[in-house]
């Protein structure tokens, strides 16, 4: 491609055929013979590109809001997100450093009050069930005093993919207990559908070495993780692969729609009419303002607001911690965090905000 600029309209720049290449220095035009450039591939080269490919699969691997917070972070440098981290992914491979990781991601729930709900039965025998209040605060959830439905191994709030065990699961077939003993290899499975996406057999945890069972995970903090969200509510299959027979075991499951209050059995097929639910409801507030700061300076790392659900999705960079955070809204004395951990930072939890007034 040509480009003419003097008045006997034979100024070039840039490659005209094979018959060479123009540009100019300082001024001046020139010409050079057209060559294709040298690929060696020697052993540095290639290394390097492997890095540049790593840094790309790891980006396409992250949320929509982890590689939100890196175009924070990039705010000022003249280039994007997906810019910035490769640019961090090749230092540090270069020098043998630690690689960038995903960043913590969570949900704040901002509320202007919350009531507990305790023992709650079920309104029928329907499945799904509806909750009576809702939003609910994600991770409250649990089965009430009494439970006459097979126990549940897993439950699944559907907003982030997040999977909590409320008992210890050592046998292939979870609390019913008449399949075979945990051991190394063994694996927790999720099949679901995600936004389209239809995922079969992801990986959730893996026994290791002497482990004999998949350890209770009651904390929502603590919980495991599917690698597509939102989960599809009634989409989900928890399974046991037993790899000394490689055959799949389905397990109990429980889904939990806390945005609209419903609970659903993946394969029990309908709820007893004395069970219960206890779980946290709260009155959402919208349009709260959520700013994260970098400690000590007014350097922006995160600005969202609340949804109708009181909702306010977050992620953070554990490279770049700690963080300061402010919420605040209208009529109400705003939350102020000094020195937040990214992990602090963006976990789920349900803020309560008090009124001014």
């Amino acid at each position: 491609m040509v480009k003419i600029i003097n008045i006997f309209g034979d100024q070039y720049s840039g490659q005209a055929g094979k018959a060479g290449v123009f540009a100019k220095w300082k001024g001046r035009q020139y010409r050079r013979a057209y060559v294709i450039p040298a690929n060696p591939k020697t052993t540095m080269q290639m290394t390097v590109r492997g890095y540049f490919t790593n840094s790309i699969t790891f980006w396409h691997s992250l949320h929509s809001i982890q590689r939100l917070v890196f175009s924070y972070l990039a705010t000022g440098l003249v280039m994007s997100g997906m810019n910035l981290l490769v640019r961090r992914w090749q230092l540090a491979a270069t020098k043998a450093l630690t690689l960038p990781i995903a960043p913590p991601e969570g949900i704040k729930q901002v509320a202007s009050a919350s009531s507990t709900n305790t023992d709650e039965v079920v309104p029928s025998t329907a499945n799904p069930a509806s909750l009576t209040n809702s939003p609910v605060a994600i991770g409250s959830v649990v089965k009430g005093a009494t439970w006459a439905s097979p126990v549940q191994d897993v439950l699944v709030d559907i907003e982030m993919g997040d999977v909590r065990i409320p008992i210890a699961i050592s046998k292939t077939d979870g609390a019913k207990a008449l399949g075979e003993d945990m051991l190394a290899g063994d694996q927790l499975l999720i099949s679901y559908t995600s936004g389209g996406r239809t995922i079969t057999r992801e990986v959730l945890a893996t026994l290791v070495d002497a482990e004999t069972q998949f350890e209770a995970i009651t904390s929502i903090d603590d919980a495991l993780r599917t690698k597509f969200y939102p989960v599809d509510f009634k989409s989900v299959v928890i399974e046991v692969m037993d790899a000394s027979l490689e055959t799949p075991t389905q397990l109990e499951s429980e889904e939990i729609d806390n945005l609209n209050g419903k609970v659903y059995l993946d394969l029990t097929e309908l709820y007893d009419e004395t069970d219960m639910h206890t779980y946290t409801s709260y009155t959402p507030v919208e349009n709260a303002k959520l700013e994260i700061v970098k400690v000590d300076t007014s350097f922006i790392t995160w600005r969202r607001y609340s949804d109708e659900d009181g909702h306010i999705p977050i992620a953070q960079t554990i490279e770049d911690e700690t963080y300061d955070l402010a919420l605040s809204a209208g009529t109400y004395v705003s939350v102020i965090r000094a020195a937040q951990s990214a992990v602090l930072a963006t976990k789920h939890e349900l803020i309560e905000l008090e009124s001014a007034s």
